[in-house]
């Protein structure tokens, strides 16, 4: 027994010294990895003034806590036998790379950029662009580094380097469209004073001037804000009507920030299919901005922050990514609602599912219609989307429907349902789903950029050429009323020869009741085999 005692006592004290030995030389190799490091003799490939011998690189540390702005960039995930050029192209596009140390065992790497914009605009885009390396993802981000000191001063500069070294420039090139997810490779970009120049470009503009079609949706400070930051610091934002339209101008600090988010960002939307951007390079060499309110905003300012929105519309979301038919602002305007609108105070002498169709059509596609059995003033209606819904809710509520004012709201309903067979409905539910009447079938369609709120004035379009004036003028006072005024519209490019040219037109109705149902009445109404108008409401209050 004392023997057994002995042994046991013996063991543990050598567990015990083992397991202090092993936390003594973890500490001593995590001490040694902090401090001066060689990179891989094959750093940088040697390509003339290129080649490299291997580097004496000293991390030079900031203190511990949040990462701050660094021209020191780690790049995680890299693939095992990631080249130094790959890693370059990344950042070539926004400035010059000045140094490269790739961990291969631990699949990373260190990228110092010339200065520390560049290094900024880099990591901007890239929290917006997924970089890949090869097909797969690499993520990118500000080092605790400030510095990597080599016994050798060089560099990598995406311009003046590159272009003596036109076998390292195409590599570059197929590298970073790769990681941008281009089509095509180094021969699709253009070289990199070509297409890539012009994305991001450090002499790009500062200022960019924003026009919104199609603006269904408020488009607010906030918004923008949100947008453009993903792109470099904005430093100011004013916004302004000019010819109805809303317009704004968002000032960067550097080139490659505007130009950077021109190239992402012109032609998207902001919110579904609607408040689509259009943007140019502003002559403007800087905002003035006199007072913080909520036209426009200096963000230098310590004020900047104290100047509040109204949070009415609702419209608030965070930026999830570019492109696709959700738009910028993922679940805006309602985007998470219900696409089901409760319609009350319906006129049930004279409207139907199919009236109710096509009003509520011109605004996004309808699919189904239930007229209430035992509450005929009202209906339920269902949209394709929760955007189409709250759409035709903002342009339709209150407006007079053959004598009475729509009253809508959004339902809790996520869809209407068919009556099942055998239950007594009347013809009071209609499934419009494979309706060829639809709007908004095509992506893209130019009807996405012709919304607008009812008026007097309607658009007529697809209009024969045998059609005449007259036909029109009293086909339309059978349904509407008196014709107020009527206009040809030239098609754009050709002369203004009326004669030739009377595929679409303007007519004015007396008040915007009549126009409601006139269009109701003709839109789809056969002019001849094959041809059949189309009605929209107008842009302009009047003739």
């Amino acid at each position: 027994a004392r023997f057994s005692c002995k042994a046991l006592s013996i063991c543990f004290f050598c567990y015990f010294f083992f397991f202090c030995l092993s936390l003594c030389i973890r500490s001593s190799v995590m001490s040694a990895m902090s401090g001066t490091k060689r990179a891989p003799d094959d750093m940088l490939p040697a390509h003339g003034d290129l080649g490299h011998d291997a580097k004496k690189v000293k991390l030079m540390s900031s203190e511990q806590g949040e990462v701050a702005p660094s021209r020191v960039l780690h790049v995680r995930h890299l693939p095992a036998d990631a080249t130094e050029v790959e890693v370059a192209a990344l950042g070539a596009p926004f400035g010059r790379v000045m140094n490269i140390m790739i961990l291969r065992t631990r699949n990373q790497a260190l990228m110092e950029m010339a200065d520390e914009s560049s290094a900024t605009a880099l990591v901007n885009f890239y929290n917006y662009v997924t970089a890949n390396i090869r097909g797969l993802p690499v993520y990118i981000q500000y080092s605790n580094h400030t510095e990597l000191k080599t016994t050798q001063a060089s560099g990598i500069n995406s311009s003046a380097a590159l272009s003596s070294h036109p076998m390292m420039q195409q590599q570059m090139q197929t590298s970073l469209a790769s990681s941008l997810g281009m089509p095509g490779g180094g021969a699709a970009m253009g070289g990199l004073s070509g297409s890539m120049e012009g994305m991001v470009d450090p002499n790009g503009p500062t200022i960019l001037h924003i026009m919104i079609d199609n603006m269904i949706y408020p488009v607010t400070l906030e918004v923008l804000h949100t947008i453009f930051s993903k792109f470099g610091t904005v430093l100011r934002i004013v916004t302004f009507n000019k010819n109805s339209q809303f317009q704004a101008l968002v000032e960067y600090p550097d080139g490659a920030s505007g130009s950077t988010a021109k190239f992402n960002l012109d032609g998207q939307n902001i919110y579904d299919r609607c408040c689509t951007m259009r943007i140019e390079a502003s002559k403007l060499k800087t905002l003035t901005v006199k007072s913080n309110n909520e036209r426009q905003r200096d963000y230098t300012r310590p004020d900047s922050n104290e100047v509040h929105h109204s949070a009415g519309h609702g419209f608030a979301s965070p930026f999830p990514g570019v492109g696709g038919p959700a738009g910028l602002m993922m679940g805006a305007a309602g985007g998470g609602g219900s696409p089901v609108l409760l319609v009350s105070n319906l006129n049930q002498e004279a409207v139907t599912p199919h009236e109710i169709f096509i009003l509520f059509g011109v605004y996004g596609n309808v699919q189904r219609v239930k007229i209430l059995f035992n509450k005929k003033d009202t209906a339920l209606i269902q949209m394709s989307t929760p955007q189409q819904a709250q759409t035709a809710q903002n342009y339709l509520n209150k407006v007079v429907f053959f004598g009475k004012e729509l009253h809508i709201t959004l339902s809790r309903h996520s869809q209407v349902s068919l009556p099942r067979d055998g239950q007594e409905d009347a013809g009071l539910t209609k499934d419009f789903s494979q309706s060829p009447l639809h709007r908004f079938r095509n992506p893209g369609s130019h009807n996405y950029q012709n919304i607008y709120a009812p008026s007097p004035c309607v658009h007529l379009s697809n209009i024969p050429e045998s059609i005449t004036e007259e036909f029109l003028r009293e086909s339309f006072e059978q349904v509407g009323g008196a014709i107020v005024g009527f206009r040809w519209i030239p098609l754009k490019g050709e002369e203004t020869d009326l004669k030739k040219d009377r595929r679409m037109a303007l007519i004015q109705l007396g008040s915007t009741e009549h126009a409601v149902q006139a269009l109701v009445a003709m839109h789809n109404f056969q002019l001849v085999d094959k041809r059949y108008l189309k009605v929209s409401f107008a842009k302009s209050q009047s003739l």
